[in-house]
């Protein structure tokens, strides 16, 4: 029998539900356990604090199927992100984007697919972790295929320049594989796919999942678990309306069967520490981000930098070591860009008028977490009792920002830009003959003095068994100290993983997924192994 979706904002009664399980949060993670343990025959509930996007006919022609979805930056960070994608750090030194919607950051992220560093992989073996590159590989094999993840050829504008410029100094580059499927090239991955093209949780996981039984709450906000021992009994949430403010009315949800926690690696920590589940006081601690530098080309011709498929070009050459970085290309978009800079009235004009036309841009992720002395993040609850995360800058990593850069805008350079824009407060402009030293002297440390973002947060509830300062959940996935209760994302990471982490959340929870079924004496299946093309020669 099939399950359902109920919007949470029509709900005009309190509610009480009993499932096998409940899974905070629709994300990677949490879509993934969802199907899984619905396949195997559970009764499952899945809790959204998002907006339902459902899939119906919206204005843009046939192919338009998530009318929701409009493509205005405007409406859709308001509508699918965090605190309307002006969720920061404690400090407000680094912009954290993660997807607040059905699907979670699978609904607004650029479609990039990366297996797990084999680095990575070795150094969580050091840590206790039992996976490595031969073990995961059915469940990278379930992912490539049931999605697919395929290599999409089709550059944007700042692909090309990125081509162009990485040619002309010898640095190796690759086509980066993404879940997309028959892309249209709007460009609108981070603002929610409104035609199905990109695979995301609510276009593949969610509705198989509803399919094979599953339920989903969304716009449902969990407060809390109320637990006794080491059992949780009873999930406690409130419903909240179209403007994300909670309502009068509350659900309860008693689990038979357990919990899994699927909220993201600032979520899922703000849970626990609500219900003063905090493994020892290590939930929240050590928490990781590949912090994100970014510069912005620019070219003599107009470069329409919004539109194309927006991440499928990069560069392994730098990626090696604990603090190692990848470059990507991406989409340039106006609002997106213009709210990184302090700038304001006719300087931000100006920089708009000058770099969006015009413009073509590179990022790059930085790996961290590998230093043991380094405390790194720490996720806490505000005055309000919401999470936030505090989070410091590694020296080593400031350096290796500050070569990004630098390599960067040497590529922009070598590809024909006339000038380079980094998003620095205030904003750096350098040409090929002018600035490059003061890349040199860039303080990222420093709160406000650079626009640095995140768009992968990992981490604070470690697996990490050789380690008792940072050990909050096993290798079987449950908390420490609880019987039915799972971390099922990336929370469980015990560094950054130095690859974009969607298909590795993908993995693990596939893993987690097989781990429960096995101690409820469920079958786990694989259903696709066989087929699809190998997204990644030499792997």
């Amino acid at each position: 029998m099939a399950g359902k979706i109920v919007e949470g904002r029509r709900v005009t009664t309190d509610q009480t539900l009993t499932p096998d399980f409940c899974i905070i949060g629709s994300g990677a993670a949490g879509g993934v356990c969802a199907l899984k343990l619905a396949e195997a025959g559970f009764d499952v509930l899945v809790l959204e604090e998002g907006p339902n996007i459902p899939k119906e006919q919206g204005h843009g022609g046939p192919s338009h199927v998530r009318k929701m979805l409009n493509e205005r930056e405007g409406d859709m960070y308001k509508l699918l992100y965090q605190e309307g994608a002006t969720r920061l750090t404690k400090n407000g030194g680094i912009k954290v984007l993660q997807g607040r919607c059905l699907g979670g950051g699978t609904a607004v992220n650029w479609s990039a697919c990366l297996p797990p560093r084999k680095e990575t992989l070795h150094e969580w073996q050091k840590r206790g972790l039992p996976f490595t590159r031969e073990n995961l590989d059915p469940y990278l094999r379930e992912v490539v295929n049931y999605l697919p993840i395929v290599r999409n050829d089709k550059y944007n504008t700042s692909a090309r320049m990125f081509i162009k410029g990485c040619d002309h100094l010898g640095i190796p580059h690759d086509n980066l594989p993404n879940n997309t499927h028959k892309c249209r090239e709007c460009g609108s991955c981070g603002v929610g796919c409104p035609y199905d093209r990109k695979m995301s949780g609510f276009v593949k996981w969610l509705p198989d999942a509803v399919a094979a039984g599953a339920s989903v709450y969304t716009d449902t906000k969990v407060d809390k678990l109320i637990w006794r021992g080491d059992r949780v009994s009873e999930v406690q949430a409130r419903f909240l309306d179209e403007k994300t403010r909670p309502t009068k009315r509350k659900l309860t949800v008693r689990p038979a069967k357990g919990v899994l926690l699927a909220a993201g690696s600032i979520g899922t920590p703000g849970v626990l520490l609500r219900s003063k589940l905090d493994a020892g006081k290590r939930v929240g601690k050590f928490t990781h981000i590949h912090p994100v530098t970014i510069c912005i080309g620019r070219y003599p011709q107009r470069t329409f930098p919004a539109y194309g498929v927006p991440d499928n070009m990069w560069s392994p050459k730098f990626g090696d070591g604990p603090t190692g970085y990848l470059i990507e290309t991406g989409s340039f978009f106006p609002v997106l860009n213009a709210s990184a800079t302090l700038q304001h009235g006719e300087a931000l004009h100006k920089l708009m008028r000058d770099y969006y036309p015009a413009g073509a841009i590179m990022y790059a992720h930085h790996t961290t977490g590998f230093d043991e002395r380094e405390e790194y993040g720490t996720v806490e609850l505000d005055d309000y009792g919401e999470p936030e995360l505090d989070y410091k800058l590694a020296k080593a990593n400031v350096r290796s920002m500050q070569e990004s850069l630098e390599v960067m805008s040497k590529i922009h350079f070598a590809a024909g830009a006339t000038s380079v824009f980094h998003l620095r407060n205030p904003p750096l402009e350098v040409t090929p003959t002018s600035g490059l030293d003061e890349l040199k002297k860039i303080d990222f440390a420093e709160s406000q003095r650079a626009s640095v973002f995140t768009v992968h947060v990992m981490g604070g509830c470690q697996m990490n068994p050789n380690d008792e300062r940072r050990a909050c959940v096993g290798t079987d996935f449950r908390l420490r100290g609880m019987r039915n209760v799972w971390v099922v994302d990336a929370s469980v990471f015990p560094t950054g993983l130095g690859a974009n982490p969607q298909v590795t959340i993908y993995a693990l929870a596939l893993w987690a997924s097989r781990e429960i079924c096995g101690q409820h004496g469920k079958p786990f299946t694989f259903r696709h192994q066989e087929g699809g093309v190998w997204p990644w020669p030499g792997y």
